[in-house]
């Protein structure tokens, strides 16, 4: 048994299970932990209002973000989450193919996957030759159709990894003037995150070696660090991408806007 058959075949329940204790672990905390503060008498507002206001909490920290920290807004939001991190996971093809294979409901998103290389688009439009596949099912043809020139898993992966290293070399340089908001399991946070994109991009263009062994390895390097995450999930700063910003921002709102009556 090499690395990839232990990553496909062998770790996925104890993933799994660590991920259900992390997860069990937090959502106790927000019930057990919780303790109701002092509240003005709630104000009579119309549900239209009070929705618009919902919708404004989720986009204020955006707005802020483009307004007062331009390079974080590029780097951060648009290179590493928007166009980066997301569709990567959840959309490259072969992503795609590996959550089917384990969740079969999955395979809905088939028609929406992201080609890995922007070849077969370039193909068509540059060469005039039509993308095909003797696959079952068929990679290279894509809805997403000549957006495919600019989204495709090189193009994103690229995009992630400068996204990754810009926040990595901000936290640096705000730990070189010692501000706050800077911890230790950042780095570590983010220096799995990159492993994983840049073991993924190597494994997918068959590199540093084309030999069957080298791929297998590297392919199995990217799966097992991805577990890695996935296991360590509610304990690392990416718990706010699953859980924390949503219920932050619905708390916000509820406390602020609701509750108090801020709007």
């Amino acid at each position: 048994m090499d690395l990839l058959d232990l990553a496909i075949y062998v770790l996925p329940p104890y993933v799994v299970a660590t991920l259900a204790f992390g997860v069990a672990y937090r959502l106790s905390r927000y019930l057990f932990l919780w303790k109701r503060g002092y509240s003005a008498p709630r104000r009579a507002r119309p549900i239209g209002k009070l929705l618009v206001g919902l919708v404004v909490t989720f986009l204020d920290p955006l707005v802020q973000a483009a307004k007062k920290r331009k390079s974080d807004f590029v780097g951060g939001l648009i290179a590493l989450h928007i166009l980066g991190v997301i569709p990567l996971i959840f959309l490259l093809s072969q992503h795609v193919a590996m959550f089917s294979y384990w969740i079969p409901l999955y395979s809905l998103l088939k028609p929406f996957a992201i080609p890995s290389s922007i070849t077969s688009a370039s193909q068509y439009f540059f060469a005039n030759v039509l993308p095909a596949s003797e696959m079952g099912w068929v990679f290279t043809n894509s809805v997403w159709g000549p957006l495919t020139l600019i989204l495709n898993g090189d193009l994103l992966a690229i995009l992630a990894i400068i996204g990754v290293s810009y926040k990595l070399g901000d936290k640096l340089v705000r730990l070189y003037h010692r501000l706050r908001h800077v911890r230790a399991g950042d780095f570590f946070d983010l220096a799995l995150l990159l492993s994983i994109l840049v073991t993924g991009f190597l494994a997918t263009h068959h590199l540093p070696s084309p030999d069957v062994t080298t791929y297998r390895f590297m392919l199995g390097l990217h799966i097992l660090l991805a577990e890695l995450l996935v296991a360590l999930l509610p304990f690392t700063k990416f718990w706010h991408f699953v859980f924390g910003y949503w219920y932050g921002k619905l708390h916000e709102w509820y406390e602020l806007k609701f509750n108090r009556g801020s709007l």
